[in-house]
Parts: C-alpha cells; sequence; structure tokens
C-alpha cells in the first residue's frame, strides 16, 4: 500500500470523491490524500495504469487518458484533481470522474 500513516497496523485508506465548489459544469473533481501518501509511488502507478504522464507543472503531476480526462497531483496539498473531458454528457461526468478516482484508489492499494 502506498499510505502508511506510520501506525502500527492496518489502517483503512478513506477516501472521498467530491465536485469541486467552482465547477458548475461537474468537469473538475477532487480527492485530499492523508498524510502517509507516498506520492512519487503514486505517480509511477497511475503513469503504469496506462495513463500518460504530461509535463509537470510547478509541483503539479498530470496524467491524461486516451479519453482527453485527466488526473492531476497536487504535491503540496496532497489533493488530487480529476477532471473530465468536455465532450463527456453532463449525466455520465460523475461516473467518468468515480472511474478516475478508481484509478487512484487502485494505486494506492497495490503493494
Amino acid at each position: 500500500m502506498h499510505c502508511d500513516p506510520g501506525t502500527s497496523g492496518p489502517v483503512p485508506l478513506r477516501l472521498a470523491l467530491t465536485r469541486e465548489i467552482t465547477c458548475i459544469r461537474s468537469l473538475a473533481w477532487r480527492c485530499d490524500l492523508p498524510a502517509g501518501c507516498d506520492l512519487e509511488a503514486l505517480a509511477a502507478a497511475l503513469e503504469a495504469s496506462e495513463l500518460t504522464r504530461q509535463p509537470a507543472v510547478r509541483g503539479l503531476q498530470r496524467f491524461a487518458s486516451a479519453a482527453g480526462d485527466e488526473i492531476l497531483v497536487v504535491m503540496a496539498s496532497r489533493r488530487v484533481q480529476f477532471r473530465v473531458h468536455y465532450t463527456i454528457p453532463e449525466h455520465e461526468r460523475r461516473f467518468a470522474a468515480e472511474r478516475l478516482f478508481q484509478r487512484v484508489v487502485y494505486a494506492l492499494l497495490r503493494p
């Protein structure tokens, strides 16, 4: 697991996917990672999951899917942002964000 809160024993990973408040079209979603998550290992696992690493911008790791969606890992704040491509119909955007969110969860739970 790429998250270790520094305790002795298994600790459940609790993440929540929420829509960015400033995004009224449901294109931007987020989750906050707890302390102890290895962000470099997360980035490597995302790249290994068929996402294409984009050029980093000021501590921001970017990964793109073939469909044009993006996962951004903000290293300083431990926030992960999910950007759903604008061509996805609005009623399907939550589901697209959930699929991106699942990639992050799977990457964090990999041994």
